[in-house]
């Protein structure tokens, strides 16, 4: 029996094959596409929402965070002062079973060849086991290179081991030069290893150094940073929002009057106060990748819809061409259960090659994933083509064969086929129903048409950003600088000389036109991005006005592209005395001066412009308080304005600060030359050898890098509105060719009563835009029940896209209505130019 059943599986097969071949390949090609593409999607979805985490105990895990508020108005949703975590660190809390310090940096090894740069996280020796990081060499820290002991012990990561290290076994013992400092290595992690992303996205640290030994410089409770961490692991049985408000209270107890007294003079601190809270390692790993992912699986979903629509069409439409056969065999006994047995079997044939290629997509798309094409994700390491993969894909495929099967066994019509003989064929539309037609038709043509609106609307906005001018000067390099063992040994202010040396040095060695020295720019390496801080026209820092901040001399602000508008830029004296002068960008001076001149900044004199002269040149000379500042800086210039990828405002404020740690040098060469690592290195060598590169990058490149989701937006939204166009283009002429096929006999008697062919043209091209009709009503309906639901709080992106994108819908029912036209006519050309008398025979068109 089981060899019967094989051979009969190969032979349908090879029937299939052998005479449907491009029926078989259009189906197979369909399922495997877009099921590969939803395995993938669900995947990822798993991985985020629902898989555990590779970690023990991982829902007690917490990372402790902070918000600033200001009389029960939130100023920063993200604020916790450096020295509360770390006094929370050195205190002990009966809900806790363990605490972590974990802060990240970025530093130059400076006794390996070439002075590689390396992504380092500082950690107290809590942080690797609470994460249960395996091991391929030696050890975690001990608790006696904990914090404050001053032992500078480090753990490298399998990647650094293997290609800085050859994997070499003995590597335990060597040592690392950061800043001076040699860093005994005495662990490897395990390859496995699954790294916690706290930080930035899609930060991979490279190793790991002991705590004491980070860059931050000396705590403060007026200093907060997103790069530091601190986590607990909870006791079994701790409910988080306890030992929350636990530590809010004992916050208020001993370090609320330091926070408080350490800010008296600092405005804009002095009357906040700081909300603790706890948030779960888990939501913190997630981030802000819930919408990407959300959105990649909806978008293959929309496919698979149009896809099994399509499916069906084909399908249905194949069934119709084999009356005959399906006539004869009902009359020889055939019931509904054999023919059942038979589209099952022929399904699953099918779906053998479909699930290869399914996963064969899949696995195309975790590699994509992993390769950061789609923006930054967390979890990507744990994606793959696992056994859960397999499985669902396999039960798609199952369900798809045995729904398709049933419902194509329960369509036909089988009084009429057993009539069918005794006419001939003729009059066999009964033999399925049209209303079924008409709702598979009905339904891609919708599924297309959200595809499209949706798609097009993504792409508009991303090809907008991508030619959206941002100011910037994309001619230059972006150089990051480490000052090693400078930092501790050295005062700020021979740190600032030497950093100016650096850049002159930098100019003389590569002949440039150009050598700026500032802070980092406005989009550097760090995709991250730093919070905007704010401006205030008041002394007591009253009605802010958020902005970004930057600090260089004027060669580092020419570099960047500004452009002066009116006033003065900085000149050589004012940033060698680090004078209280600063430039603002055209969009923050026109903020400033409608404030002036609506009152609410009362604290400045009404010096405002009534002549009707530009309203950024009455900001010159006036006084602003940058936050923080208890003294007034003047404004002495306005410059272009920068528009940026990431940033919400081009409000900016510039100040003639030369840093005294890590800064960065703009470099611009005269056209045609071009700038290496190596040589900058050279030139910093003639001025100290603790200065090194650690970032080095072209402007064109930082900003392409900046700019990738929406490249990738732009791609992604193209190919899948194409894919989407073409499979409903099939499925809608799978059924128009089968309704036309069906009507053939009533279309030729009207030809021979005298109607014209562009009469039963505009008939037929009527008849099959009524699905699109319905597709257009019921999508209104639809975007109609959106919009209402604004009114009740809810929000979703999808209407409120479409609702400032109307030109996107009319592109959309333009382009399936030009579509679904040219089927049409293609369809009826071949009728319409044949002889009448072969239609009235019975004589199908080809």
């Amino acid at each position: 029996m089981l060899r019967f059943s094989l051979h009969c599986l190969f032979q349908t097969a090879s029937l299939l094959l052998r005479r449907q071949q491009l029926y078989a390949l259009t189906i197979i090609l369909t399922l495997g596409l877009t099921l590969g593409a939803l395995v993938a999607t669900f995947n990822l979805n798993y991985q985020l929402f629902m898989a555990p985490l590779p970690y023990p105990d991982a829902e007690r895990l917490q990372l402790v965070r902070g918000s600033q508020w200001q009389q029960d108005k939130q100023v920063a949703a993200e604020w916790l002062p450096a020295q509360g975590q770390l006094d929370v660190y050195r205190k002990n809390w009966p809900e806790v079973d363990s605490k972590a310090l974990h802060n990240i940096g970025i530093d130059v090894a400076q006794n390996l060849p070439g002075n590689p740069s390396f992504n380092i996280g500082y950690i107290t020796p809590e942080y690797l086991p609470m994460f249960d990081a395996p091991l391929a060499l030696g050890r975690h820290f001990s608790q006696k290179e904990g914090l404050d002991s001053q032992v500078p012990v480090a753990v490298l990561s399998y990647q650094v081991w293997q290609q800085h290290f050859a994997g070499d076994p003995a590597v335990l013992g060597k040592t690392l030069q950061f800043r001076g400092v040699s860093f005994s290595v005495v662990g490897v992690l395990a390859e496995r290893f699954v790294e916690p992303v706290l930080a930035a996205p899609g930060w991979s640290t490279d190793l790991w150094l002991s705590y004491d030994f980070n860059d931050v410089g000396t705590l403060n409770w007026s200093f907060s940073s997103n790069q530091i961490h601190l986590l607990l692991k909870l006791k079994a049985g701790a409910n988080p929002q306890q030992l929350a408000q636990r530590l809010a209270h004992s916050f208020e107890q001993w370090a609320a009057p330091e926070f408080a007294a350490a800010n008296q003079s600092n405005a804009f601190l002095k009357n906040s106060t700081v909300r603790w809270r706890l948030e779960p390692v888990r939501s913190r790993i997630l981030g802000d990748a819930a919408g990407l992912s959300l959105s990649l699986l909806a978008g293959s979903l929309l496919l698979c819809a149009i896809a099994i629509a399509n499916i069906a069409n084909l399908v249905l439409g194949r069934a119709m061409a084999q009356q005959r056969s399906l006539t004869i065999r009902i009359a020889l006994g055939a019931r509904a259960s054999h023919l059942f047995r038979q589209y099952l079997l022929e399904f699953s044939v099918l779906a053998i090659p479909a699930l290869l290629l399914c996963l064969s997509v899949a696995e195309a798309c975790y590699q994509s994933l992993q390769a950061g094409y789609a923006g930054p994700l967390p979890r990507l390491q744990e994606l793959g083509s696992g056994t859960l993969s397999v499985l669902f894909a396999i039960a798609l495929l199952l369900v798809l064969c045995l729904t398709l099967a049933l419902w194509l066994t329960r369509q036909l019509n089988y009084r009429q086929l057993q009539q069918s003989l005794q006419q001939s064929g003729k009059g066999s539309a009964v033999q399925v129903s049209g209303r079924t037609r008409q709702l598979l038709l009905m339904s891609q043509t919708l599924f297309c048409l959200v595809t499209l609106i949706y798609c097009s609307q993504i792409f508009v906005q991303a090809l907008a950003k991508l030619r959206q001018p941002s100011g910037l000067d994309l001619q230059t390099y972006q150089v990051a600088l480490t000052q090693g063992s400078l930092l501790a040994s050295s005062q700020n202010e021979e740190r600032r000389q030497l950093f100016v040396q650096a850049a002159e040095a930098v100019k003389a060695q590569s002949n440039a036109q150009l050598v700026g020295v500032g802070g980092y720019p406005p989009i550097s390496f760090w995709q991250a991005g730093f919070p905007m801080s704010s401006v205030s026209q008041h002394a007591d820092q009253s009605a802010p006005a958020p902005t970004y901040r930057y600090n260089g001399d004027a060669a580092y602000l020419t570099a960047l592209g500004l452009t002066l508008k009116s006033g003065e830029t900085f000149s050589r004296q004012q940033i060698q005395n680090q004078e209280s002068v600063v430039l603002i960008s055209q969009s923050l001076a026109r903020k400033l001066a409608a404030n002036i001149s609506t009152g609410v900044s009362t604290g400045v004199s009404a010096g405002v412009d009534t002549t009707g002269n530009d309203p950024i040149r009455t900001m010159l000379d006036k006084p602003l308080y940058l936050r923080g500042a208890t003294s007034p800086s003047r404004i002495i210039g306005v410059v272009s304005d920068l528009i940026l990828p990431g940033h919400a405002d081009s409000a900016a404020v510039y100040t003639p600060a030369t840093p005294t740690a890590f800064p960065h040098l703009l470099v611009r060469l005269p056209d045609g030359q071009s700038l290496s690592r190596e040589l900058v290195n050279q030139a910093l060598a003639q001025v100290h050898p603790q200065l090194k590169v650690f970032r080095f990058h072209s402007s064109a490149e930082i900003f392409a890098s900046h700019t990738q989701d929406a490249k990738v937006a732009t791609v992604v939204t193209a190919g899948l509105s194409l894919l989407a166009l073409a499979l409903a283009g099939l499925g809608i002429f799978a059924v128009i060719r089968t309704q036309i096929q069906l009507r053939q006999y009533e279309l030729a008697v009207r030809q021979s009563l005298g109607a014209r062919p562009q009469h039963l043209l505009q008939l037929t091209l009527l008849d099959s835009l009524k699905p699109l009709l319905w597709a257009v009503l019921v999508l209104t309906v639809g975007y109609s029940a959106l919009q209402l639901s604004l009114n009740f709080g809810w929000s979703f992106d999808f209407a409120g896209q479409l609702q400032i994108a109307p030109l996107n819908a009319i592109l959309a029912l333009s382009t399936v209505l030009l579509l679904t036209t040219l089927i049409v006519v293609g369809c009826m050309r071949p009728l319409l130019t044949r002889p009448v008398v072969h239609a009235l025979r019975g004589t199908t068109t080809q």
